[in-house]
């Protein structure tokens, strides 16, 4: 596969005015299926043709286009292409290249990747720079195997505040239930977010055995976070049901005594 030539129907910018205007539809069109007909040539290809953008900003205008373009078509097209041009890019990852080009390859794999990725991506759930992009594409695939390398990760990155954040988030946007040792545990986390994402992961599960932990937590709470985990609170009661629901309600009513916080108290009262 000649991916020089196939890149050539892919547009450049206009000198002047920097936008993409000069586009042969057909010619970049059959380009694209070429590239789909061989996917994991064409994805490993594309990967050896990226460069840092802090380097050589825009210098590899044409290869992001088609890896792109093929992340996208690809899926309608053949499954088994499909996979095929994922892990092909995912086996990229563990090539030497700059943590720019390896979260731009991940944001591609999130388009089109699905099971056969996430051994690949999870690595980089505690690489900084890197782990948010490897988090949301293992939350775009989604199922019990995308919650294996949050809960693996989890406790490897208790140094890093925004690596605990991505691990918590990811973890409550998964309502993983085998993580309510860990929800529990960050309640007490020293960040304010952490704790507020340890919140809604117990809010996800809705386990009514951590009801005394998480409304003992929730309103130490102060400004924003005391809002925020109010509302975390109203839906916890909606998720639980008879005598569960009501002490939640009622802890509501109960606590809630500010003067901005007498909607909360209304709301919990009319629930009772």
């Amino acid at each position: 596969m000649n991916i020089e030539k196939l890149l050539s129907a892919f547009p450049l910018p206009e000198e002047k005015r920097k936008i993409l205007s000069n586009i042969d539809k057909d010619a970049m069109e059959k380009s694209i299926d070429a590239m789909i007909a061989k996917p994991a040539e064409a994805a490993k290809g594309l990967v050896a043709l990226l460069k840092d953008p802090e380097q050589a900003p825009g210098a590899d205008i044409q290869a992001r286009h088609a890896i792109h373009a093929v992340a996208i078509r690809i899926p309608a097209k053949d499954q088994k292409k499909r996979a095929a041009y994922a892990e092909a890019l995912a086996s990229t990852l563990a090539d030497e290249h700059p943590d720019a080009v390896k979260a731009f390859v991940i944001r591609q794999i999130q388009v089109c990747g699905g099971k056969e990725v996430i051994p690949h991506i999870g690595k980089f759930l505690t690489v900084e720079g890197i782990a948010d992009d490897a988090a949301q594409a293992l939350l775009a695939i989604g199922g019990e195997e995308a919650v294996k390398p949050f809960r693996a990760a989890l406790p490897k990155v208790s140094e890093s505040t925004e690596l605990r954040q991505i691990q918590l988030h990811g973890l409550a946007e998964l309502a993983d239930k085998a993580s309510k040792d860990a929800f529990l545990k960050a309640l007490g986390d020293k960040d304010e977010h952490c704790r507020l994402l340890a919140m809604w992961g117990l809010v996800q599960i809705a386990d009514k055995s951590t009801i005394d932990a998480y409304l003992k937590a929730e309103q130490k709470e102060q400004g924003f976070a005391r809002n925020k985990a109010a509302h975390f609170t109203l839906q916890f009661a909606e998720k639980l049901k008879g005598a569960d629901a009501k002490k939640v309600y009622q802890h509501i009513a109960k606590t809630r005594t500010g003067k901005t916080e007498k909607h909360l108290v209304e709301l919990a009262k009319s629930k009772l």
